[in-house]
C-alpha cells in the first residue's frame, strides 16, 4: 500500500491568485506580494509543482512519488 502527499501546481496558484496558507519556513504567513515572488522564484528553477508538507520522496514535475506503509 503506498501514500501519497498533496502539491499545489505553481501556474495554477499563479494564474488563480491562490496564495492562502502560504508560509516562511518559520512558519510566519507571507503576505499576497511574497507569495507571488516565491511562486515565481520556484517556476524559474523549472519546479512545476511544490509539495504542501514534507516529503521526502517529491519530483519538481511530478509531485510525491509515494511512501510504501505497512498494513
Amino acid at each position: 500500500m503506498k501514500n501519497s502527499h498533496f502539491c499545489m501546481s505553481v501556474r495554477g496558484a499563479l494564474r488563480n491568485r491562490n496564495f492562502g496558507g502560504m508560509n516562511h519556513n518559520d512558519g510566519k504567513p507571507m503576505t499576497e506580494y511574497e507569495a507571488f515572488e516565491t511562486l515565481c522564484d520556484e517556476l524559474a528553477q523549472g519546479h512545476e509543482v511544490v509539495p504542501m508538507g514534507d516529503c521526502d520522496n517529491f519530483d519538481f514535475k511530478k509531485g510525491c512519488l509515494g511512501h510504501e506503509v505497512e498494513e
